[in-house]
């Protein structure tokens, strides 16, 4: 018989709003006739995979304040915001009826230097490489944005060999260091907390075989947690780029 597992999907995107990630996009305006007919017709797309539960990179602790967001937005009492869980999730979410949404990321401190500390030390003690890195991977996405619509935009960050690419860019990051100092490894070590406990949190969302869960997320997190959930044997991964 057929072990039927919960589908999980990770729609990768690259963020609406400010925010300090390694990598982001200067947005043109997002609320244009265009550009809202365009997130729309992703929208339209991704409801193919009829998800039961949509996620979000939205801490734990702040779920009941998404939650209070999303039922003023269903009501017509709020507009959506300019980020992507309002512009996709909760579009998403309304039109599939559901109840609720889920928050699942984590942003705790552990004590480990920041990713703009680790820039800047690398900046100073190894320019090489933080040329390469800045050239490499910070910038090679700009006209990408500039020149494609937003489905085109979610495809590419979505396939495969860009979400392996986006990962690609932490493992230089990790040989940011000297001697016994490992500079980027002090960060890296919390991000990679950051994705296990994302994992753990879509893991605990999965209550049934028949669930099938959308995480709506920065791309850049695609590949690690793609990896946890297709290790963990549990689930189906089911990939973006298929309904983009």
């Amino acid at each position: 018989m057929e072990n039927i597992k919960p589908k999980i999907m990770i729609l990768g995107t690259f963020h609406m709003r400010y925010t300090p990630d390694l990598y982001r996009v200067e947005a043109d305006d997002l609320l244009s006739d265009k550009r809202q007919k365009e997130i729309k017709e992703v929208v339209e797309k991704v409801k193919r995979f009829r998800p039961t539960k949509i996620a979000f990179e939205v801490v734990k602790e702040e779920e009941g304040e998404l939650n209070r967001e999303y039922q003023l937005y269903v009501n017509g009492e709020m507009e959506a915001k300019m980020d992507e869980v309002h512009q996709y999730g909760f579009r998403l979410a309304s039109d599939l009826e559901h109840e609720n949404v889920y928050a699942v990321d984590w942003m705790e401190s552990v004590g480990n230097r920041g990713i703009g500390q680790v820039f800047q030390w690398a900046e100073k003690e190894q320019p090489e490489l933080f040329k390469y890195i800045n050239e490499e991977y910070r910038t090679s996405q700009e006209n990408d944005y500039k020149n494609s619509t937003i489905g085109e935009l979610m495809r590419n960050i979505n396939k495969r060999d860009s979400t392996r690419k986006d990962h690609e860019k932490y493992m230089a990051v990790a040989r940011i260091g000297s001697s016994h100092d490992y500079v980027g490894i002090d960060w890296l070590r919390w991000w990679y907390q950051r994705n296990l406990i994302i994992y753990a949190n879509l893991a605990e969302l999965a209550v049934s075989s028949t669930d099938r869960i959308l995480l709506i997320i920065g791309s850049a997190h695609v590949h690690l947690i793609s990896q946890f959930l297709n290790e963990s044997g549990m689930f189906e991964v089911v990939t973006a780029e298929d309904y983009l």
